[in-house]
Formats: C-alpha cells, sequence, structure tokens
C-alpha cells in the first residue's frame, strides 16, 4: 500500500529509542510514592483509533520527565477506492514544568520526538508517507480529581523536519511527490487521563 515498509520491532529507530528509554528510567534512583504516573490521551483513540500511553517520572516538586508513544496501525476500507488510514509510530521524550505542584495545576511542556506515518483518504485521496523529527513546546492543566486521579488537558506545537512521499490515493501507490520539507502543526493535542502513585 503506497509501497510503504511500516513501523517494524526490529527497524534501527527501535533499536536506537528503547535503550534510551531504559537508560533513562534507570538513572531515576529511587522512586518516591506519588513520583510516577500512567497516562493516556483520549484524543489519541478518536484518532482512528490510535493506542497510546505515557509515563511519567517527578524529579521534584516542579519538574517532571515524560516518556510517550503511539501506535497505530489500522486501515480501513482496505483495497477498496474509499480506503482511509492515520497510520503512525511515534516516541517522544519531554520534560514538564509545574507551576504549583507536581502533577497538579499549570504546567509548560517541551519534548522531542519522531514518527514513522502513513496517512490518506480521510479528507481528500491524497496520501501522505514518511518520517518526521521534531521539537514541541506547549502547555496545560491538570485537574486533580482525587489522590491518584488526574484528568490533563493540553496542547502544543511542534516544528521539524519531514521526509515525505505523496500518492495520489491510499491503495493506488501512484506517486505525485517527494521530498524533504520544513514544518510547524499543532501537537500534543490532550485530554488525558492520568494515575499517579
Amino acid at each position: 500500500m503506497c509501497g510503504c515498509k511500516f513501523f517494524k520491532w526490529g527497524s534501527p529507530v527501535v533499536v536506537r529509542v528503547i535503550p534510551v528509554i531504559f537508560l533513562i528510567i534507570g538513572s531515576c534512583g529511587n522512586l518516591s510514592a506519588q513520583r510516577i504516573s500512567l497516562a493516556s490521551n483520549i484524543i489519541g483513540y478518536a484518532n482512528l483509533g490510535t493506542i497510546n500511553g505515557e509515563i511519567g517520572l517527578g524529579l521534584s516538586q516542579h519538574f517532571s520527565l515524560y516518556i510517550q508513544g503511539k501506535y497505530n496501525p489500522f486501515t480501513f476500507k482496505k483495497d477498496t477506492p474509499q480506503q482511509f488510514q492515520s497510520r503512525q509510530a511515534a516516541f517522544s521524550v519531554g520534560c514538564r514544568y509545574w507551576l504549583w505542584h507536581l502533577w497538579s495545576g499549570w504546567f509548560i511542556m517541551g519534548q522531542t520526538g519522531y514518527s514513522k506515518y502513513n496517512r490518506g483518504g480521510i479528507i481528500s485521496e491524497r496520501t501522505f508517507e514518511g518520517d518526521a523529527y521534531g521539537v514541541t513546546l506547549g502547555g496545560g492543566y491538570a485537574l486533580m480529581l482525587s489522590k491518584h486521579f488526574n484528568v490533563d488537558f493540553g496542547a502544543g506545537i511542534m516544528g521539524g523536519y519531514t521526509e515525505y512521499k505523496k500518492y495520489r490515493c491510499p491503495q493506488c501507490g501512484k506517486l505525485e511527490d517527494k521530498g524533504k520539507k520544513l514544518f510547524v502543526a499543532p501537537n500534543n493535542l490532550m485530554v488525558q487521563f492520568s494515575y499517579m502513585f
């Protein structure tokens, strides 16, 4: 489909990213209660079922480190003229500064990440696939529901670089364009549930 060799666990990207994630987690030393959070973003699932998760590590009263992952292998109405998808495999690492206290109130965030994507057939038949690298700056608010549960709201702007191919339609395989370019786009739109322990 569009000549895309989509994300594979043995790919060079995964071989590089997974050790970095374990190194970051391992370097955090002894983590006390309320220093770890697990979260998932509802908006991600609304993007054609994109599976997503986040692990947060509290470093101090005002700083936390987080690692996010997103994965969407789904193709809808496959091999028909109406085929559409928003396939992706993405990893990012970032930091949040909490204005009041860890896991509560307003925060400012920054992250860097990588994404392999293949999307098209949704608004128009044009389909894009490629690799994107970038940096996101943004912010948000964490609403405390209880001692262990939050709802986090946030948004960011990503600036980066992509190598892409553009096809006429999701399943025809007719290449229209390819290249490299800089981009600016919304990123990290979130309404996510977090559990702290």
